[in-house]
Formats: structure tokens, sequence, C-alpha cells
């Protein structure tokens, strides 16, 4: 396993207590809507992680905010978000749109992770996913 850096580690005890109260909160993958309440047998994805919207040197920026966050079951996280083909930054979006309108929000996610690209993302890209 790969050892952590002390800023690296020192940023994630930061960022705990949101995480645990976020996955707490919303309590299903908000994914594929896994209820790790409602557990069948042979199911392996029963635990709920918070994963980061931003990826790359982004990700660190991204671990507290509630506009780069999504939850969602181990599973989606190892396997449907690394498609970054089938779930795109606008896609992940979308997801965080549907699931939690308080925390989305366009502008505070670029301002935050593209301040130099503010379109890099339209809303329009985002909203194409409803029809999909």
């Amino acid at each position: 396993m790969r050892q952590q850096s002390k800023k690296t580690a020192a940023r994630a005890a930061e960022c705990r207590e949101f995480r645990r109260a976020l996955v707490a909160s919303i309590g299903r993958c908000e994914i594929c809507g896994h209820d790790p309440e409602r557990v069948r047998p042979g199911n392996v994805c029963w635990i709920l992680v918070v994963h980061e919207i931003a990826n790359g040197p982004l990700r660190q920026r991204c671990l507290d905010k509630p506009f780069g966050v999504l939850c969602v079951c181990w599973l989606c996280n190892a396997e449907a978000l690394e498609d970054k083909a089938a779930w795109p930054v606008s896609r992940q979006l979308w997801a965080l749109r549907r699931s939690r309108p308080q925390d989305y929000s366009l502008e505070s996610y670029l301002a935050e992770f593209h301040p130099n690209a503010p379109r890099a993302i339209t809303q329009a890209e985002v909203e194409a996913w409803d029809r999909k």
C-alpha cells in the first residue's frame, strides 16, 4: 500500500467528519440507489464511500466540498465511476443535481476547480443527461 504524505493525511483528517456526516445523511448510493440497510446475501457493495468528482491534482481540494462529491457504494466507486468515458464530470454533476439539488452548484464547482476555464462544463452538458 502506498504511504500517504503528512500533508495528504492531515487534509484527510480535516475532512473526515464532513465525509462521515455526508454518508450518514444520504444513506444510499447516489448512482445506483443501493441502500446498505437492505443488504442481500452475496452483495459485495454494502459499504458507502465518498467519491470526489474532481480528480488528479484537484482531488484534495474536493474532499470537503458538498458540490464536489458524491456518496456512492463501493461497487460504483470501483467500477462504474472509473470509466471516465461513461461517467464524465458532466454526468457526475448531473447525478449530484438529481440526488442533492441543494448541494448542486455548477458555478461553485467551476470557480473552485476550473477558475481559468469558467465554461469548461456548461449547464446544457449537465442537463443533456436528463434525456439519456
